[in-house]
């Protein structure tokens, strides 16, 4: 199969268009260290502008960039039509390592997230639910029930009819009876538990850690904080949830949709804000706001409940410099052998404070290994998306399906890619062709179908602002 795709791949290198042949092969860039020397001397590529950081005037870099392409074989099209955005300060070449929570961090985090007296459920179970969190449920299950046929049925499709839906209702409905107003509480352990890892071999040792919270606060409702200590992938992650029995999840739609709240993005920002700084995590700095829906089981029908909600994206910010955020979370593992997700916090935030905060793969900053790295210049990243935009993942070709893409912006930031060598990380300046998700004749997005205004943070190619390699996003 990888015998075929090369072969696919040198025809469509072969047969793209007239476009001028770039005077270097472009390439999903590895070589790191030769990177790393371009980005700190003076190479062919400065232009003579004055020091500084204007990065339109550097790098010749235009306010607008519009283009039409068509792929060798005609079935992929791509519509630009961007505005180009550049920061205001000089773009880094930062190491950074993965950073594993400390026992301070992980109760510096429960003590902002879920109060100071902390009062714990153990175990962590369903006996652990109190009434009136059965009785929340059911309210919902009944109301699910009521409307079988406009959406309880999509959302509930786990079970086989209507009836055996009611009899599960019923069962919920004596557990509620038999649930206590207030369960047994406990100051917290703080005690680190072990993960099963299984393979077809077995059980398997690990020295991964995590740790669950369920709190009990004085309305008799639950909140929760877990905490995952991966020690062998050297990844961390924590998931916070105002109402522990919800199933409340951060899932950026294709779309933006309408504020319903009386708070406004400003405010609901700020109080994000607020909850990251006293968690000791100021260095993550605002790069995406949206109002947003989530629906109960994710199904987007007319009459089916939804919260209303503030969502915020967090990414890392070193020297001034910010990393970008896209859509999409990681570094395809298959390009590193490894998996490597992006540092990102999440949260989503109502009139009630913040309601979920999810942070993933923490990095600490090693070094700066270029303060000001030289950049090549925009004529050169255009040349290379336009040629290499109709190859990179182009499966439109391969099928013989007609697939369109639309770029509505061009933005200069950071982002992270693992190391060559080692278990660590490389921030390094990049350009990302921003816009909608691809859209097909025949699966017209669901944005369109809402009539929404589209997200805009898919990105359909980025390009490594040094030397010109393709850094694939998964």
């Amino acid at each position: 199969m990888r015998y075929v795709c090369t072969i696919i791949l040198i025809f469509l290198l072969v047969c793209t268009g007239c476009q001028k042949t770039p005077e270097e092969p472009i390439v999903v860039g590895k070589d790191q260290q030769q990177m790393i020397e371009k980005a700190q001397g003076e190479t062919m590529y400065v232009t003579d502008a004055p020091a500084g950081v204007d990065w339109a005037q550097r790098l010749g870099a235009p306010k607008k960039y519009q283009a039409k392409l068509t792929s060798a074989g005609g079935h992929l099209m791509v519509d630009v039509d961007a505005s180009v955005v550049t920061p205001e300060v000089e773009l880094p070449v930062v190491r950074v390592s993965p950073y594993l929570f400390t026992d301070e961090d992980v109760r510096r985090y429960a003590r902002v997230l879920l109060g100071e007296d902390l009062r714990c459920v153990y175990p962590w179970s369903e006996n652990a639910r109190t009434r009136a969190m059965w009785e929340k449920e059911i309210l919902a299950l009944k109301n699910d029930l009521d409307h079988w046929e406009e959406y309880g049925s999509i959302v509930w499709d786990s079970y086989d009819s209507k009836a055996d839906f009611e009899k599960a209702l019923q069962q919920k409905m004596v557990q509620a009876a038999n649930a206590p107003e207030r369960p047994e509480t406990a100051a917290p352990t703080w005690t680190w538990e072990t993960p099963n890892v299984w393979t077809k071999d077995g059980k398997q040792e690990t020295s991964d850690r995590y740790m669950t919270l369920l709190v009990l606060n004085e309305d008799n409702s639950e909140s929760l904080l877990s905490i995952d200590r991966a020690s062998e992938w050297g990844r961390c992650g924590l998931r916070y949830l105002r109402d522990a029995d919800s199933s409340l999840h951060f899932d950026l739609f294709s779309g933006v949709w309408p504020n319903e709240l009386s708070l406004t993005r400003e405010g609901a920002q700020q109080a994000a804000e607020q909850k990251l700084k006293d968690m000791g995590l100021d260095h993550l700095q605002c790069a995406y706001g949206a109002s947003l829906r989530v629906y109960r089981g994710d199904v987007i029908v007319e009459g089916n409940p939804y919260g209303a909600y503030w969502a915020f994206v967090f990414t890392p910010e070193v020297n001034g410099a910010p990393m970008g955020f896209t859509a999409q979370t990681a570094v395809e593992p298959s390009d590193y052998d490894r998996e490597w997700r992006y540092e990102q916090c999440r949260v989503l935030v109502d009139e009630a404070g913040v309601a979920l905060l999810e942070y993933d793969a923490p990095c600490a900053v090693e070094r700066v290994e270029v303060a000001a790295a030289t950049l090549l210049p925009f004529s050169k990243i255009q040349e290379i998306f336009e040629k290499m935009v109709l190859i990179v993942n182009n499966n439109a070709d391969v099928n013989g399906s007609d697939q369109r893409y639309i770029v509505t912006e061009v933005r200069l930031s950071l982002v992270s890619v693992p190391e060559q060598n080692g278990d660590g990380g490389l921030l390094v300046p990049c350009w990302d062709f921003l816009g909608y998700p691809p859209e097909t004749a025949d699966y017209p997005p669901l944005w369109r179908t809402l009539g929404l205004q589209p997200l805009g943070a898919y990105c359909h190619l980025t390009v490594n602002a040094i030397d010109g390699s393709i850094i694939q996003r998964q």
